[in-house]
Parts: structure tokens; C-alpha cells; sequence
């Protein structure tokens, strides 16, 4: 199934043509937005901008559209979802973020293999830098932080939580195991195991395995596995198996999903159900719990808010991201050759390093597990690093399924992508 359209953002300056007509004569916004009071509020200005950032958006949708339609699709049902109900602010300040969104999706997209390394050793600074805070945290020492009581001894740097710390780190993790190596992978898998948080240590311990699967036999599987097994019962155990009261609060947000099955509530209108119901049936009413402003299940989330249609093309996204994988999974090479840069003798530092193409794979397989229980994409350190991932994995399908075109009759050289060649060059066959 073809989900890039190119040809979209050529013809999307067509815009300019509806909204030359539109700001002209301007149609009463109650048309647009059905809750809007009847008549013309200042018709002279309002209506008209409304249509300019109508059809700006437009036009930055028609380029996401070449890189996901669906994606495109995504963001312009949840546009016309709070047209219905006139745009509560919240909805206006989501739909923006998802447009700069798009832009950067687009361009992440783009980007040439050496500019994505350069991008991989960004994320790699981060983690290093989140890293040695993290190491402090465990210590009890929290620099330029305030912390929880419960957390104390826990790892959150930054990221303000251990959930969100572990939540990043287990991204990350795959692309510090493909560029640093397994020692440094283990290490930042005991952080995230620190951190006590069961959300984060699944996921971790998936995309561990999605690296480990292609580099080693089944024996190293096997251990990978029941580490990663081991340390999830261990931290579920010390933790709790109950979902941290996410289970009471999943069971009323289904509940009131059959308000608006198809349509979903709206988008942002989570956060708006949530204070509400809050301040009538909070812990000061009676209750025990309190409901989050984010649902920690972002399929849930989306359900609640864009409805059937909202799952539905998300769930087509996702279907791309699969199939990209898959095509990448099949070519890209398993392992690379030692880095000779390395003093000799210290080689085993870069131990299993992996190719990048596989690790944003991973790094995908992680956010899979990662959002079900913890809103991976309303925080904006792990909703980008997710994205770009996203984007790298197109384009690495998009240059690794090219083919290589045989040479003509005289001439010695083989014309394949340049891309393609690149990575042979540093691929050890066989492995």
C-alpha cells in the first residue's frame, strides 16, 4: 500500500484560489464552526484570518501528505473535530503543535544519512548527559532538582519523573546500543531498571531484543530475553502489578467513550473530562484516585478523543511504519564491521554495535510497547525522538529498496544508489 503522496504539495498553492474567494466574501462562521452564535462576529477581520491560517495549514498538511498521508489525514479529522465545537483553546493549541510537527516530520524525512548520524550523536549527548544525573539521582543527589519522597533513589534527571526518565532512556537505548555498543547499552538499561518503573523496562526490554534478534544466535537471544523478563517481574514486583490505579481510570474513560464512539470527544478534551471529573468525584469528593490528565495509553487516548475514524487512520500511520520496517528489516545488513578507529585492545567497549537502520526499527518497536502504558506522545521529549525515528525508517525503505540497476554493455562501474552503496561499505556480510 502507497502511503507517500509527492504529487500533493505540487498542486497544494491551489489553495490560494478558494481563499481569494473566501476572504472576499466571507461565509458566516457559525457555517464553519456549528456552536459559533449566529451572525457575522467581526466579519471584517475575524473570519478572513480564520481562512488564511485555514488554508496555511492546508498547505503544510499537503506537504506532511507527501511523507504520511495518513498522518495528514490524521491531523486534518482532528481540524475538522474541533470545527464542531468551535475550536476550544486547547484544540487550537494541540492542532498548531501537530502542524510544527508535520513541518519537522517532513524534514526529519529528508535529511541526508550523514546529517541522521549527526542527529543519532545529539540524542547520544543527551543520553549521557541525562546519564550522569541519573547515576547521581541514585545516589540520593539531586542537583537543581526538587523530588517526591517516594522517588528518592530513583533516576529522573531533567525529565522531571522516573517514568518519563525511563520512558527516554528505553528510546534511546537502541540507538546508543547501534553507535556505543552493548557495554554501554547495559548500562543504560540499569538505569532504566532503577527507575522502578514498569512501563519503561518492558519497553526497554523489548527493543532489546528487536537489536539482539539479527546480531546474535538464539543462545544470546535466550539471555537478552530472560534478562529482560527477569527485570521486568523484578521491578513489576517492587512496583506494583495493579497498573498504578491505571485500570480504574481505563475503565471510566470506556465508559464514557460511548458518548461519541465514532467521533471521538474531541481533540485535547481528555485533559478537559479529566479536571472535570476531578473536581466532582476526586479524592476530595470520596474517591480514592485521582484521574490523570493524560489517559497512559495512547490508543485509548486517541479513541477517547478522535474516535473510530481517529484509530482508524492512525492505525494505517502505524501500518506504514510496519511495512517500512519490514522492508528495511530485510535488507539492511545484520552487524557491523569493528570500528578501526578504537585503540586495539579495547574494541569489546563497541561490542555489538549494529547498523542505524535497525536501530530506528527498534527504536519504533520500543514506542509500540512504550505508549500503552505511559503517554509516549504528550511528552515532547520522547513524541520527537519517536517522530524522527519514524521519518528514518521511511527513508532508509524508501533508498535500501531501490534497485541497483546492472551495467551497461563497456561500462565497469555499477550504478546503484549512492545510499545503498554506502551501507554495503560498512556492512560484514554473513553475520
Amino acid at each position: 500500500m502507497k502511503f507517500e503522496i509527492p504529487r500533493l504539495a505540487a498542486l497544494s498553492g491551489r489553495v490560494w484560489i478558494g481563499l481569494l474567494a473566501l476572504v472576499a466574501a466571507p461565509i458566516p462562521l457559525w457555517f464553519v464552526a456549528p456552536h459559533t452564535p449566529m451572525g457575522f462576529p467581526v466579519v471584517e477581520r475575524g473570519v478572513p484570518i480564520f481562512f488564511i491560517l485555514l488554508a496555511a495549514g492546508l498547505l503544510i498538511l499537503a506537504r506532511a501528505a507527501a511523507v504520511s498521508w495518513p498522518f495528514a489525514a490524521l491531523v486534518l479529522w482532528a481540524t475538522m473535530r474541533g470545527a464542531w465545537h468551535s475550536f476550544p483553546p486547547r484544540t487550537i493549541q494541540l492542532l498548531t503543535l501537530l502542524l510544527m510537527a508535520a513541518v519537522l516530520y517532513v524534514a526529519a524525512r529528508e535529511l541526508s544519512d550523514r546529517e541522521a548520524r549527526w542527529a543519532t550523536t545529539a540524542v547520544l549527548i543527551g543520553v549521557a548527559w541525562e546519564g550522569v544525573l541519573g547515576i547521581a539521582n541514585s545516589f540520593y543527589w539531586y542537583p537543581w532538582m526538587m523530588v517526591l519522597q517516594e522517588h528518592a533513589g530513583k533516576p529522573m534527571g531533567l525529565l522531571t519523573h522516573p517514568n518519563y526518565y525511563g520512558s527516554w532512556m528505553a528510546l534511546a537505548l537502541p540507538l546508543v546500543w547501534a553507535r556505543a555498543g552493548l557495554p554501554a547499552a547495559a548500562i543504560c538499561f540499569a538505569l532504566i531498571v532503577r527507575t522502578i518503573s514498569g512501563g519503561p523496562v518492558i519497553s526497554a526490554a523489548a527493543g532489546a531484543l528487536v537489536m539482539a534478534w539479527p546480531l546474535f544466535g538464539q543462545k544470546v537471544r535466550l539471555l537478552v530475553a530472560g534478562i529482560g523478563t527477569s527485570a521486568v517481574v523484578a521491578v513489576m514486583t517492587l512496583h506494583e502489578w495493579r497498573l498504578s490505579g491505571r485500570r480504574e481510570i481505563w475503565e471510566l474513560a470506556l465508559a464514557e467513550m460511548r458518548k461519541w464512539p465514532l467521533t471521538g470527544q474531541g481533540l485535547g478534551e481528555w485533559r478537559s473530562w479529566a479536571e472535570q471529573w476531578n473536581a466532582a468525584y476526586g479524592i476530595g469528593a470520596g474517591k480514592s484516585f485521582v484521574m490523570t490528565l493524560q489517559a497512559h495509553n495512547e490508543v485509548l487516548q486517541l479513541a477517547f478523543e478522535l474516535g473510530l475514524v481517529g484509530l482508524l487512520l492512525a492505525g494505517l500511520w502505524a501500518l506504514q511504519a510496519v511495512q517500512a520496517s519490514q522492508r528495511v528489516w530485510r535488507a539492511a545488513p545484520a552487524a557491523l564491521l569493528p570500528n578501526p578507529r578504537w585503540p586495539h585492545g579495547l574494541g569489546w567497549l563497541a561490542f555489538g554495535r549494529a547498523p542505524l537502520e535497525r536501530a530506528w526499527i527498534a527504536v519504533l518497536a520500543t514506542a509500540a510497547v512504550n505508549m500503552l502504558g505511559s503517554p509516549t506522545f504528550h511528552l515532547p521529549a520522547q513524541a520527537a525522538l519517536v517522530l524522527f525515528a519514524m521519518a528514518r525508517v521511511q527513508a532508509d525503505a524508501a533508498a535500501l529498496s531501490m534497485p541497483i540497476l546492472k551495467p551497461k554493455s563497456g561500462n565497469h562501474h555499477e550504478r546503484a544508489p549512492r545510499r545503498r552503496k554506502e551501507i554495503q561499505h560498512v556492512a560484514s556480510p554473513g553475520v
